[in-house]
Formats: structure tokens, C-alpha cells, sequence
């Protein structure tokens, strides 16, 4: 049977079973963002449970994974209490019966991950609670501006005063997104310079897929430096406003105002950070010519202004700040496994690699990433002396061969994560490994590192388990720390380790 002779087969019999196209319907909900869970489905259908479910093992049994595709995995709802609702993906199928019944642009979901479906989740949330309030909403339409730029806002509601608002869903974020999130707040401060950015309303919204609580509290953080970096390279100035509220927050009590009820929402530029800071930018700020110059650069030590980019130096020096605030939480009753360990060794490791620099950039010697690590080192004296001791152990009788240089590996990795109270061999897996020679990297000796279980990222009161993102970049930013051990030796005031 063809694909063309199955769809419409398919569509007939859907008809004739659902004369009220509550078929149809459903699928459209998927339309947006991709996905839908069992909650929304009856939201937006108004049908019972029980019909939902009917109609749901209609489509398995008609068309298996074609018309709606099971999310094989659960995913959680933060701040929700109870088993959260089974999600759909929209097939291959259902999208080729959308795209026949009048929306064209139809196409399967690809979102495999827990991260990117929640995020849709969340977009979906809002989007159908601004339509139950009768409001316009397009969601994730791509507004076009400037020499070929674009901004794709999750959500864009126009409010009951008629003003065009910006609604973004945002998951949990760590401090390795910082990169990310500042250039997301660059793109918005080009947007609204722009002639048709000023056509919308000057306050983000930020429904943040969070509850109150630790959680809430370094996602915040991590915005705040976001804004404060930008707001910097602009004289202490923004031309637009971010609040956040909680997703949970804002369902039960939607707030549609112009601008949003204070009480609720909490500002993502944090004004302590910014001495004189213009909360947006006024026909007097915008005639200055220049920025003012950024107090805050002035405090990057002087290798990592040496070896940085001129545009990236207030990032620098925004992971140097939290550089600093971060590493000495190590410093206290060690041996003790602490979950810090990781935040530590990612912004050590994201000062320098940023998948998004230019290639000259992605191409350079890792400067700032080895500038922090060997500060690092030079904060733990005692640190330093075990791995040059692990380093040199019996190196003027060992005769090197591929198990030794193994074994010898894997001493010098087992002594920097015993300073630290973690063992190689447990939920932390850690051991040397040989490049195959058709591996697209260089040919040395390599590590493995695994986090078997995300709940070792964790800290005491965090109640939202990392998602495979969050453990992959622990794995490649602790991979990179531990290598540089060996590869960088010199840079790092260590001693060198005669086989490498």
C-alpha cells in the first residue's frame, strides 16, 4: 500500500468513526510545538479521560507509531505533585493528514530528549491558556528584523491592551549555559532596537518550568549575570525588561497585564550588579555615543584579557567572578564528595570551549580554561604536591609499556578525585582508554568518564534530577580537567609525566 493510498484510508475511517473530527482536533494541537501530553489533549478537546484514552488506542491500533508517537520515558513536571501525564510526539502520518487538510507546513516531531520536550510542554501551557482567555497567540513564529536577523519567541500573545508581548519558556539552567543565555539577551537587545521590536511590549516574560526553591534560585543567578554581562556592553543600559515567574504560578493565575502585576514576577537584571543601571533605555541614553567603559572588565587578571577576544572579555569575567565564588566552597572539610566539584570543573572547562565562537576561536589554545584550572591548583597546595607525587612515582625504574602508562593514568586521576572524596570505580566511573585509529581525533592516551547516575549532580535540597545534557557536559568538562593534567603539564606548574 502506498503512502498516499494509507493516508487517505486512514482519513476515512477516521472520519467515519469521529463524525465530530475530534480526530482532527487533536492532531492540530500538536501543530505548534510537537508534542502533547494526555492533560492537554482533553484540555484542548474537551473530552473526558476515558475518551481520550479510546480515541488514543484508536490511532495505535489504525496506524501503530504513525499518527502519534509515545514518548517511551517519563517527564517530570517540576513543582507538580503526582505521576505526570504520558506524551505524545506527532508522527509521520499525522503529519501527512495535517498537511492534506489544510496546514502545509506540517512536519514530524523530532525531540527525543527530556529537556526539549518539557520545554514544549511548558510553550503548550501557555499557549493554551492564553487561548482559553480569548487571546491572540502565535507560537514560535520567527520575527523577522535588521540586516537578516530573526527572534523566535516561544510564545507571542497579544494582551487584552492590544501590546505585543514576548512570552519565553525556560527550563532549569547551570552555570555552563551562560554562554547561551547571554547571547540570547544580545539577540533581544538587537531586537528591540530594531523598528519592529519597538512595536512590542519592552517586558520579556519568563515562565520559568520551575518551582520556588534552590533550583529557582542559581536559575536566577544565572540570568542575572546573563543581563548584567549584556547591560555592560551597553553603557549599564537595556532597552528591554525580563520577569520571570514560575509556570505553575502563572497557570493558576494568569496574568495578562500591561505590565505584569510586581507581585508576582521577579526581575532577571539585578540592579546590585549594575551601580547607576537604567532599567531600560530612555531618548537620553540612546543619543550617548559610546558605552561607558565596563568597571567590571577592569577586574579580569591580566592573562585572560591577554588571550581573550575584545567582545568576550565581560564573559570571561563573568565566569572568573563565579570562578571565585565557587571553588573556595571546596575548599572546607575535604575529602567529602560534594556535587559544587562539577559546577567547579564546568566553568573551568566552559571558560574556553564554547561550541558557538568562531572557528578561530574553537581553533585557539584552551588560555582561559587552562588559566583557571592552574589557579584552581594553586588554591589547593595540597592538591598539587599529590598529583606531582603520583606523577613521579618510580618513573627512573618503570619501564613504559601501554599497561603501565595505564596504570600510571589512572593513580595520578584516582589521586585528584581522592582530594576531592570521590572514588574512580562507583557511580563516578573513570579510566584510561586508547583512541581507535579511525576515531576522528587526535591519537593518544584518552579517559572515559561516566556519570552513572544523575543524581550525583545534585545538591542537598535540589529537587529536579539533570537531564543526559546537564551529565554530558560534567562528563566532557571533568574528561578535559583531568587531561589537561597530563597535556598541559607545563602550563599548569605541574610536573610532567615522562610517557606523554
Amino acid at each position: 500500500m502506498s503512502k498516499t493510498t494509507e493516508q487517505k484510508n486512514t482519513q476515512r475511517i477516521l472520519e467515519n468513526d469521529y463524525e465530530d473530527g475530534r480526530w482532527l482536533v487533536t492532531l492540530q494541537l500538536l501543530l505548534s510545538t510537537g508534542v502533547a501530553d494526555v492533560r492537554q489533549i482533553r484540555r484542548a478537546t474537551g473530552l473526558s479521560r476515558d475518551q481520550v484514552n479510546r480515541l488514543l488506542a484508536r490511532f495505535e491500533k489504525l496506524a501503530p507509531g504513525g499518527l502519534l508517537v509515545k514518548v517511551p520515558f517519563n517527564v517530570p513536571r517540576p513543582g507538580v505533585r503526582g505521576r505526570s501525564p504520558v506524551v505524545y510526539r506527532l508522527g509521520k502520518l499525522g503529519a501527512a493528514l495535517l498537511r492534506a487538510n489544510g496546514h502545509p507546513h506540517a512536519h514530524p516531531c523530532k525531540l527525543e530528549d527530556r529537556t526539549p520536550i518539557a520545554h514544549a510542554q511548558a510553550t503548550l501551557d501557555v499557549r493554551l491558556i492564553a487561548l482559553d482567555a480569548g487571546l491572540a497567540v502565535e507560537t514560535e513564529r520567527v520575527l523577522r528584523y535588521g540586516d537578516e536577523q530573526s527572534l523566535r519567541p516561544d510564545n507571542l500573545v497579544t494582551l487584552p491592551s492590544g501590546d505585543l508581548a514576548l512570552f519565553e519558556t525556560e527550563q532549569m539552567v547551570e552555570w555552563h549555559h551562560l554562554r547561551r543565555i547571554t547571547a540570547s539577551v544580545r539577540n533581544k537587545v538587537a531586537f528591540f532596537r530594531s523598528k519592529i521590536g519597538q512595536k512590542h511590549s519592552s517586558l520579556v516574560r519568563v515562565i520559568l518550568n520551575l518551582p520556588k526553591g534552590r533550583e529557582w534560585s542559581r536559575t536566577i543567578k544565572v540570568w542575572e549575570r546573563a543581563t548584567t554581562t549584556v547591560a555592560e556592553e551597553n553603557g549599564g543600559r537595556l532597552p528591554f525588561q525580563m520577569w520571570a515567574i514560575p509556570l505553575t504560578t502563572f497557570l493558576k493565575q494568569p496574568d495578562w497585564n500591561e505590565p505584569p502585576d510586581r507581585q508576582h514576577w521577579e526581575s532577571l537584571v539585578d540592579p546590585a550588579q549594575l551601580p547607576g543601571f537604567d532599567p531600560i533605555e530612555t531618548p537620553a541614553s540612546k543619543r550617548s555615543k559610546r558605552p561607558k567603559p565596563t568597571p567590571r572588565a577592569s577586574k579580569l587578571p591580566a592573562p585572560l584579557k591577554r588571550h581573550s577576544a575584545r567582545d568576550d572579555q565581560l564573559i570571561l569575567c563573568a565566569f572568573w567572578q563565579i570562578f571565585q565564588e565557587q571553588a573556595p566552597l571546596l575548599t572546607g572539610n575535604l575529602p567529602r564528595p560534594d556535587p559544587v566539584f562539577f559546577d567547579v570543573m564546568g566553568i573551568i572547562y566552559s571558560a574556553s570551549h564554547d561550541p558557538h565562537a568562531d572557528l578561530l576561536t574553537q581553533a585557539a589554545l584552551p588560555h582561559a580554561s587552562l588559566y583557571l584550572l592552574r589557579r584552581y591548583l594553586d588554591m589547593h597546595p595540597t592538591l598539587r604536591a599529590a598529583l606531582n607525587k603520583a606523577i613521579e612515582r618510580g618513573i627512573r625504574s618503570m619501564r613504559w609499556s601501554v599497561p603501565t602508562i595505564f596504570h600510571r593514568i589512572q593513580t595520578v586521576v584516582a589521586a585528584f578525585l581522592k582530594y576531592h572524596g570521590w572514588r574512580p570505580d562507583g557511580p563516578l566511573l573513570v579510566y584510561p582508554a586508547l583512541s581507535g585509529w579511525e576515531d576522528e581525533k587526535t591519537q593518544s592516551f584518552g579517559l572515559t568518564v561516566r556519570i552513572r547516575r544523575a543524581e550525583l549532580l545534585m545538591r542537598p535540597g535540589d529537587t529536579v534530577v539533570p537531564d543526559r545534557e546537564a551529565v554530558q557536559q560534567a562528563e566532557e568538562a571533568l574528561t578535559w580537567v583531568l587531561l589537561a593534567l597530563f597535556a598541559y603539564s607545563d602550563e599548569l606548574g605541574l610536573k610532567r609525566a615522562t610517557f606523554w
